[in-house]
């Protein structure tokens, strides 16, 4: 077991690696490089240029100094890679920023003969910052002018890989200092004691495309245990077996069995796939995300004469509804300080002959209208001064707050201060949430396309609410049955009777798409088209955006021709 290896006695290889990008698959290995260290001393060294399956782009060849004629004669990385597992043998790997090279080493492993390489693997970087938090830096070039050795850094894998050898050999003495003997206990300083678990599993995630989507981790009785997305869901599920795995907690990348995924040529697509199915699955390790899907509406109701203000998870037919809302504890803490601030009613009870003050009643926190405290006028000119909040009136609202915050504090009634501070926040995120709502229950229509590569995606949206998804590749848009695909969503989206449905009672599920599409639509500015109730012109000025979404870049710069 590569665990027990003595740090005085046992061999390691420190090993760097050149590649052509920055994700194993897509992009490839064009040199590796590599130093063993025997007892302490370095014995051996092993270089080679590696042939990748595409060109190198000029950035890496100006890094790396490596051009596309150094490499047309070197093996390819297959056979690299054995010869590389050979040279290591049963030593220990060391790398300098570990999850980057054994990212790549471990995937053409596993293309290679099936399994990653053996754990633990030992990582410089992730040492120097533990054993020397007080240097600003801690990449090869400063720890190889901090530790003062012969190799020079230089973006070439055998000098990096020499480097990170001879750095190693100067860690040993403090690493021992502190009372480690062998690569477990190293491992286990850096918080990696049960890498070797993980990186296990990394077979399960090889199979993954390079592209974006939606991904399922599964446990072994085949649960869903954590969804995710990511824009290449390759690297992000693999990261996941690299990642810390000493926390107190448990972690999805421990209990994952297998992967499933779901490719999205948009990211909007991929976060409504996400949503979706973490609200259908309920992913042990997704409690977050399931955090505010229910439904809060703030009420005023009750007594026709004396309405009370209250929040309530139903969407009453009586009274004034204020909603839908998705934060509980922003639409309870706004209610109170209304309340508060206004004088009203703090229950729904109805009134009778012998009707007598409650508690609040009798603590002075509530108006008393059950005893004739309060004329019917009176309460009315409350209640409007306390809807206007939601009618423009937050501003004024807010500023009053602050204003008692203040003062509250300056008295040093810090209780007080909080509680206003708190109204604050509940006011700001209850307005924002109400507005984004409304925005989108006035809207009457609208299409939103992206595409990514050969595949585009078109999501019809009705009143804020997703209504339908295409999704189509390049020949498909070409072709005759994209017409006819299109005029058929867009029917069934904006039909007469789904048109006339009330846009502001919605479902959770609803809801959760609104404030997703609704915010993506902010942060990140789609191409979309406005549904104004002409189909005809929709569908083309659709058709028409889907078009240019799935069209080939002109090459801008000819070729030099030979006149």
């Amino acid at each position: 077991m590569l665990g027990a290896t003595s740090l005085t006695d046992g061999s390691f290889v420190a090993v760097d690696i050149e590649t052509t990008g920055c994700r194993p698959g897509s992009s490839g290995i064009i040199e590796i490089g590599a130093a063993l260290i025997r007892a302490g001393v370095i014995v051996e060294c092993f270089e080679t240029l590696v042939r990748p399956d595409e060109a190198i782009p000029h950035a890496i060849q100006h890094l790396t100094g490596i051009d596309d004629d150094m490499v047309a004669d070197a093996p390819d990385v297959a056979s690299v890679m054995h010869k590389l597992r050979d040279f290591v043998g049963d030593a220990v790997l060391v790398a300098h920023n570990h999850r980057f090279d054994m990212g790549f080493l471990d995937f053409e492993a596993e293309r290679a003969w099936g399994t990653s390489f053996k754990r633990p693997v030992l990582d410089t970087l992730t040492l120097a910052r533990r054993l020397h938090p007080e240097l600003d830096r801690h990449n090869l070039r400063v720890l190889a002018a901090y530790y003062d050795v012969d190799a020079v850094p230089n973006h070439r894998a055998s000098a990096d890989a020499l480097a990170t050898a001879q750095i190693l050999q100067k860690m040993m003495p403090e690493l021992a200092n502190r009372g480690m003997a062998t690569a477990e206990d190293v491992s286990r300083f850096c918080g990696q004691a049960r890498q070797g678990m993980l990186a296990s599993k990394l077979v399960i995630a090889t199979h993954l495309p390079d592209s974006p989507g939606v991904f399922l981790f599964r446990n072994a009785d085949n649960e869903v245990i954590y969804i995710g997305r990511a824009k290449s869901l390759r690297s992000r599920v693999r990261g996941y077996f690299y990642g810390p795995s000493d926390l107190d907690r448990p972690h999805p990348a421990s209990e994952a069995a297998s992967v499933d995924h779901f490719p999205c040529a948009s990211d909007l697509d991929a976060l409504l796939v996400e949503s979706r199915l973490v609200a259908r699955y309920q992913p042990k390790f997704n409690k977050d995300q399931q955090r505010g899907r229910s439904q809060v509406f703030i009420r005023l109701g009750g007594s026709a004469k004396f309405p009370a203000l209250t929040t309530t998870n139903r969407r009453l037919r009586s009274g004034t509804i204020i909603g839908p809302l998705t934060n509980n504890w922003a639409a309870d803490t706004l209610v109170e300080a209304l309340r508060s601030r206004y004088g009203l009613r703090r229950c729904a009870r109805r009134f009778g002959k012998d009707s007598v003050a409650c508690a609040e009643g009798e603590a002075g926190r509530c108006p008393r209208p059950c005893e004739g405290a309060i004329t019917a006028d009176e309460y009315a000119r409350r209640v409007e001064a306390a809807l206007a909040v939601f009618n423009g009136g937050g501003p004024r609202f807010r500023a009053a707050m602050q204003a008692l915050r203040e003062r509250a504090a300056a008295d040093l009634h810090y209780e007080e201060a909080i509680l206003h501070r708190d109204a604050v926040r509940a006011l700001d995120r209850t307005l924002s949430s109400l507005e984004v709502v409304r925005f989108a229950a006035s809207e009457l229509g609208v299409a939103i396309v992206e595409g990514r590569g050969d595949d585009i995606v078109i999501l019809l949206v009705r009143h804020g609410r997703l209504g339908c998804v295409l999704r189509f590749d390049r020949a498909e848009v070409a072709g005759s049955e994209f017409r006819v695909s299109l005029e058929r969503a867009v029917a069934r989206t904006y039909s007469d009777t789904r048109l006339a449905e009330d846009p502001m009672d919605i479902s959770p599920r609803e809801l959760r798409d609104v404030f997703i599409i609704e915010t993506y639509r902010r942060q990140h500015l789609p191409q979309e088209v406005l549904y104004k109730g002409d189909v005809e012109s929709f569908i083309a000025h659709v058709a028409t955006a889907a078009r240019r979404a799935t069209r080939v870049p002109r090459k801008l710069h000819a070729a030099p021709s030979g006149d």
